[in-house]
């Protein structure tokens, strides 16, 4: 009997592990999105120019930060995009909250609004965005794009398509693994982006963009 109910643990650790490793490897391949392609002509651009039509300005939270003391060194699998819910912050405003430390555990990479992108802590480094330590904090580059009401979205998108081009294109990162934060958690979020809390249309438009901008990399190189 003692050997039977030994047995009967060690099989149920075995499922639980087993269970827990088909879950996470599941969340590393996420769905492909249809969407169209954009039928406007490829331009091709170089990664630097790309980068200048963003406009990224590097502004890294100071080291002494908590989150960036909880940080580990990461090499990007995907790219998950965000959006704010700040309808009077643009990125300018959450460059300074994040190098205040006034965010705690929270960061991000990026920041994107209608004048361009601020980034805030390598690309090689994990942030704390998207689902509490999980793979999408270990493994992805997160773009926060700013839903300040006195700013253009339709800028603002283009310039996060671009961004996420230049990820792409700089890390060897899959169209498929560009998703929302959504993905991860489960919220409405980027919401403008969501259709009814999920991924529909708009994100679908979305992914369309940044096709189209990858293609315009890929003809400049």
């Amino acid at each position: 009997m003692e050997y039977r109910s030994l047995w009967t643990g060690l099989l149920a650790v075995f499922a639980a592990l087993t269970f827990a490793g088909c879950s996470q490897n599941d969340k590393m391949r996420p769905p492909a999105v249809s969407f169209k392609p954009q039928n406007a002509p490829v331009v091709p651009r170089s990664m630097n120019q790309m980068s200048r039509e963003v406009g990224i300005r590097v502004s890294y939270m100071p080291k002494s930060t908590y989150a960036r003391k909880r940080a580990s060194s990461m090499t990007p699998r995907f790219i998950t995009i965000h959006s704010t819910a700040n309808p009077k912050g643009d990125a300018n405003a959450h460059s300074r909250y994040l190098n205040s430390g006034k965010s705690r555990s929270l960061n991000w990479h990026f920041t994107v609004d209608q004048f361009g992108a601020y980034q805030h802590i390598p690309t090689t480094e994990t942030g704390h965005h998207a689902d509490h330590s999980g793979p999408g904090d270990k493994y992805s580059v997160a773009i926060e794009m700013c839903e300040c009401t006195t700013h253009n979205p339709a800028v603002i998108y283009n310039k996060t398509a671009k961004l996420t081009a230049l990820l792409m294109q700089r890390y060897g990162v899959p169209l498929r693994n560009v998703v929302p934060h959504n993905y991860w958690s489960g919220k409405n979020c980027p919401a403008p982006l969501m259709t009814n809390g999920r991924p529909g249309y708009k994100w679908s438009w979305f992914i369309s963009r940044v096709d189209y901008y990858y293609r315009c990399l890929q003809a400049g190189k």
